[in-house]
């Protein structure tokens, strides 16, 4: 869900986001992404199959959304995938 006021490419590093619903509405044609770009406003739901372990990121591919001078921050963050 995007409740600011710019767009937001969200990118899933390791898996593809499996894209069902926009605006609580299920699509007619589910799609898969590894970007999903997310305008003022709009939310979406995705399914991710985590099924390779490890870290992996998930972030605004704008990248000064989500990282400054100091290292990342803000829209980013970490899936941890532990083996079964």
């Amino acid at each position: 869900m995007n409740e600011g006021l710019q767009i937001h490419p969200m990118h899933s590093h390791g898996y593809y986001m499996s894209v069902t619903h926009k605006d609580g509405f299920p699509l007619e044609h589910p799609y898969k992404a590894d970007v999903l770009n997310i305008a003022p406003g709009e939310r979406y739901d995705v399914i991710i199959v985590a099924d390779e372990p490890g870290v992996w990121a998930f972030h605004c591919h704008i990248l000064t959304h989500a990282e400054s001078p100091h290292g990342m921050f803000g829209m980013v963050t970490a899936l941890i995938v532990n083996e079964a």
